[in-house]
């Protein structure tokens, strides 16, 4: 890394990341309540899973990730970005942060953790809303995700999809925060407020009940 790389991410670090974090915690914290035990899918550096847990009051936080970043906040271990190693309702709540843009499947990881979430599942991700807010949100992924190398698939729903996908995985919507403000000025003139949302969804049993 070039000394003018290491300044930029470092800035990034301070004026984006940290904030994000914070931000991202408290609207996945509200979605879900209180809970003693927590999953993070996708969970990175483990930063956002530690501040949910805090938030929420869980005592058990463990997190899975298609890639393992050495010295994260939480133990994490790897899975193949579908299945989950664990066994039905083994967590109350189960965390999806910007994650479901970037899988080749989403509805079926979408299924995966509300079959280990015992109470609910809480989302972070995008809305589109045609062309040019999907090339700004492809820009954001592309920049978010170089460091850490992940792959940027440029997936995103509008609301409509949502609910589709939400469906299809055996769940529905209970909870919306939108729009959300994630990012502070000037960067929000540019990530824009209405293309974040936060979201609780819980499983449809069988019969249409919860």
């Amino acid at each position: 890394m070039t000394v003018l790389e290491h300044a930029f991410s470092s800035l990034h670090h301070r004026l984006v990341h940290v904030p994000r974090v914070d931000r991202v915690a408290r609207a996945l914290a509200a979605q879900i309540g209180r809970a003693t035990s927590l999953l993070d899918v996708g969970a990175g550096d483990g930063a956002v899973a530690l501040e949910v847990a805090r938030r929420v009051g869980a005592q058990r936080v463990a997190g899975v990730d298609v890639k393992v970043r050495p010295g994260a906040a939480i133990e994490i271990i790897a899975h193949d970005g579908e299945r989950l190693p664990f066994p039905d309702g083994a967590f109350e709540a189960v965390l999806l942060s910007d994650v479901l843009h970037h899988c080749a499947r989403p509805g079926a990881l979408l299924a995966e953790a509300l079959r280990v979430a015992s109470r609910a599942v809480a989302l972070k991700d995008h809305f589109r809303f045609g062309p040019a807010s999907e090339k700004i949100l492809l820009w954001m992924d592309r920049v978010g995700n170089a460091a850490p190398g992940v792959e940027v698939r440029g997936t995103y729903f509008t609301p409509g999809e949502l609910v589709e996908l939400t469906r299809g995985a055996g769940g529905r919507i209970t909870g919306l925060e939108w729009p959300l403000r994630i990012h502070d000025l000037p960067f929000r003139l540019v990530t824009q407020d209405r293309l974040q949302f936060a979201a609780r969804v819980e499983r449809v049993a069988a019969g249409g009940g919860r």
